[in-house]
């Protein structure tokens, strides 16, 4: 689903998505393959945004494949643009080796000079090479043992956009008053940069403001505070949106205002912010009360339709939900672009699942890591449904050089955009060293389920006779009264950012055995009030809204993921409600989620 905003109206571009043609590479070796050495044999077609091992004898499989589309475009300077894929590619155009990619999801760049086709005419080839087997050395940042599938595809659109000599980038649109309308433009610019600019704004189509300022130095944003007239505060219960047109030109030399270039954001006005153990939501306490969501589905992967975005949507809010946890990865900008729109609270993260400290300690790794969290604010920019920025779910945060990694990649959110919180999702629990880095404490406990078991891990006695569901509230109020008590901990929000257990879609049991709706059911039902009925919990986001691919026939033991699923959705991978559901949606109607 590619996303409407950020508008360049004055640049020319080309969205490349629609069928490709396809050849299908197996096992070969991507570092090595040339294109020129290589009689790739297009026999195939396939879909962009897409994924190429969801149908036919490629289903689950492993291994690269090669898209290629011809287009028509003018030479000069342009970016090529990929809104996420996986999980390792390498890219042509005309011959002429462009990138190399080593981050999935991810969105990647490239800015390059188109020349003239061979006669002088204007049309181009783009190659791409898309490889989804497990390799530490070309992608060290998704593990084997990640608990979602590895697709291989283009996940999200294409774009290729001609760029002026002199350009703006993105204006972020910070709030500064929501009572008032202030607001902070923050224009980011590139390409050759005069010593004065000419300025032109408006706000929802409305009269534009001019002025002549001085260009920036170095690589500092143009700054501007202004007042959005008429303005609309942004909420779940009242979503409203404004845009901003922001135009520049040259002023070195008087005259009528003429455009160079100009962008059109989308945003809305609203603070989140923290008071002790409270979320603020446009200065009012808000409780969270969500869900986790995988970009994923049995027919098109991690490619989003719009029809597909929508209904998730439609279903969360069936759940009186007010809040989704986008997990493990940067999410579809047209995702957030539909909860900008509906109004849902966001937790965006990038990529990072179970990561080790021998990954802290790899240069290249903490590079890539940096390069996601950047790119995670720049999909995230403006849009209001984004409340909190996150990273390294579940990750190294109990060791030395784990630490050194969070500190920066918690810095690097922060410097690139301080109007969001920052969190991470941890199961290290009172090992934690990192606590410290973040505005909200988030954890992911599932007592009974994985762990959890208290006292009696060393007692098997009682672990074998206490049932499941009575472990779930002990540990809750455990957990709680640690984060109460410990003064470093004591005055910030505390998040649940997972909980749950699996229940096999169709199977039931009057035993309300453990795999089976009703156990699931039951286990939802325990787990929401247990967290819920407890004041030193900020929200809940409940793991998770529907199953998703995980890794099949591998692992310590093929018993870890029937199906090659994880089944902990409250809707099965096409979205059919199990019997959790309607036990959620009621709780949550109960303790406050209808939007």
């Amino acid at each position: 689903m590619s996303t409407r905003h950020p508008l360049y109206p004055e640049r020319h571009s080309l969205l490349l998505d629609g069928l490709w043609d396809f050849a299908w590479l197996g096992d070969t070796d991507a570092v090595a393959f040339r294109p020129a050495a290589h009689d790739a044999v297009f026999d195939e077609i396939a879909a962009v945004p897409g994924c190429y091992n969801l149908a036919g004898s490629r289903i689950g499989g492993r291994g690269a494949g090669l898209y290629r589309t011809r287009f028509a475009f003018p030479s000069g300077h342009a970016r090529l643009c990929f809104g996420g894929l996986g999980l390792y590619a390498r890219v042509w155009l005309d011959g002429h080796d462009l990138a190399e990619i080593k981050n999935p999801y991810a969105t990647i760049a490239i800015d390059t000079d188109i020349r003239p086709a061979a006669g002088g005419g204007d049309r181009h080839e783009l190659l791409v090479l898309v490889d989804n087997r497990f390799d530490p050395a070309r992608v060290p940042v998704f593990r084997p043992s990640s608990d979602f599938y590895g697709y291989g595809g283009i996940y999200r659109s294409v774009t290729l956009t001609r760029l002026p000599d002199t350009r703006v980038e993105r204006v972020k649109i910070t709030t500064l008053d929501i009572a008032t309308g202030r607001v902070r433009l923050e224009a980011r610019l590139g390409g050759r940069i005069p010593q004065k600019l000419r300025i032109r704004y408006a706000f929802d189509g409305g009269a534009p403001a001019e002025t002549v300022l001085a260009a920036p130095a170095g690589k500092q944003p143009l700054v501007i505070e202004t007042q959005v007239p008429g303005h609309r505060v942004w909420s779940p219960e009242h979503p409203a949106l404004h845009t901003l047109s922001f135009g520049i030109s040259c002023a070195e030399a008087d005259g009528p205002f003429e455009e160079g270039d100009a962008v059109i954001e989308q945003f809305g006005i609203r603070t989140i912010t923290t008071l002790g153990r409270e979320i603020l939501l446009n200065g009012s306490p808000v409780r969270l009360l969500g869900l986790n969501r995988h970009e994923s589905h049995p027919q098109f992967g991690p490619a989003q339709p719009g029809q597909l975005i929508a209904d998730d949507l439609q279903w969360a809010r069936e759940l009186n939900a007010n809040f989704i946890r986008a997990v493990h990865y940067q999410p579809d900008s047209g995702f957030l672009d539909a909860c900008d729109r509906a109004g849902f609270l966001v937790w965006a993260e990038s990529l990072g699942w179970a990561q080790p400290e021998s990954d802290a300690q790899d240069p290249e790794i903490v590079a890539l890591h940096r390069h996601s969290a950047i790119a995670l604010v720049d999909a995230c920019l403006n849009h209001p449904s984004v409340i909190i920025y996150a990273f390294l779910n579940e990750s190294c945060s109990d060791t030395p050089d784990g630490r050194r990694l969070y500190q920066n990649l918690a810095q690097t959110l922060r410097d690139a955009d301080s109007s969001r919180l920052i969190s991470y999702a941890s199961n290290r629990f009172e090992k934690d060293l990192c606590f410290d880095l973040a505005d909200i404490i988030s954890i992911n406990p599932y007592p009974g389920w994985i762990g959890g078991f208290g006292d009696m891990a060393n007692d098997p006695d009682r672990l074998w006779t206490t049932p499941v569901l009575a472990r779930i509230r002990p540990e809750i109020d455990r957990l709680a009264r640690y984060f109460a008590e410990t003064p470093a901990h004591a005055q910030k929000p505390l998040l649940v950012s997972e909980i749950g257990a699996c229940g096999l879609y169709g199977v039931r049991d009057r035993a309300r055995a453990q795999w089976s709706e009703e156990f699931q059911q039951d286990y939802f039902d325990e787990a929401v009030r247990a967290v819920l009925d407890n004041p030193r919990y900020a929200g809940i986001a409940l793991w998770q809204m529907f199953d998703n691919r995980s890794f099949v026939n591998t692992g310590p033991s093929v018993r870890t993921k029937p199906r090659g699923y994880n089944n902990a959705g409250l809707l099965d991978e096409y979205r059919r409600p199990k019997l959790a559901f309607d036990t959620v949606k009621e709780l949550f109607r109960r303790y406050g989620g209808t939007m």
